[in-house]
């Protein structure tokens, strides 16, 4: 069964949506953004949501000191590295925090799949392959653009762990209850 993230939560609301739908995972973005959040409304969220689902912290060029903060905390269980991370970034987050890493991977950054837990591609944009990924990741999210129309679609192109939506369950910069349940059923029933 394909896995399915809901990124950018951004407020208990949205926190009760996590709950009632129960997805993999969910996204707290740190980096600047329409979904920014700071530590104090992350740590409200993340006690919000059901403990089970592992909260996927978002960074762009982080600090260690801000994502050890916050894996100190318990607000996340998971780093997701969109920036200029290196190799000894994520595995210095994997062996002095123990815990797994997304690497949001491009062409540039194809040779530092065997240090991360996790590669994600952006389906809009990245002309990185199935193909061009070694045998040991098979544990790709696909993000990029994904919403209930296209998520059946992506999922079938791409073969993936699991696929990560934001934008594409949201209206008006909000995450919307009905979209949200349309693709959990359809991600689920794969």
């Amino acid at each position: 069964m394909v896995k399915i993230k809901i990124c950018g939560i951004t407020d208990l609301k949205e926190a009760k949506i996590i709950n009632q739908f129960k997805p993999d995972y969910f996204g707290l973005v740190f980096a600047i953004g329409s979904h920014l959040v700071d530590i104090n409304n992350a740590r409200k969220i993340r006690q919000e949501v059901d403990a089970s689902i592992p909260a996927v912290g978002v960074f762009v060029n982080a600090k260690f000191a801000l994502i050890k903060q916050l894996v100190d905390a318990k607000i996340i269980q998971i780093v997701q590295l969109h920036g200029n991370e290196s190799a000894e970034d994520i595995k210095r987050i994997r062996t002095e925090l123990k815990i797994p890493v997304i690497d949001v991977i491009n062409e540039d950054k194809l040779h530092r799949n065997s240090d991360a837990d996790y590669l994600m591609i952006d389906a809009r944009i990245s002309t990185v392959t199935r193909n061009q990924l070694t045998q040991v990741d098979s544990n790709l999210f696909v993000a990029g653009g994904i919403n209930p129309k296209n998520a059946q679609k992506v999922i079938d192109e791409t073969n993936p762990f699991a696929i990560d939506v934001s934008r594409g369950v949201e209206v008006d910069g909000k995450k919307n209850i009905e979209l949200i349940r349309e693709i959990m059923r359809k991600v689920h029933d794969n």
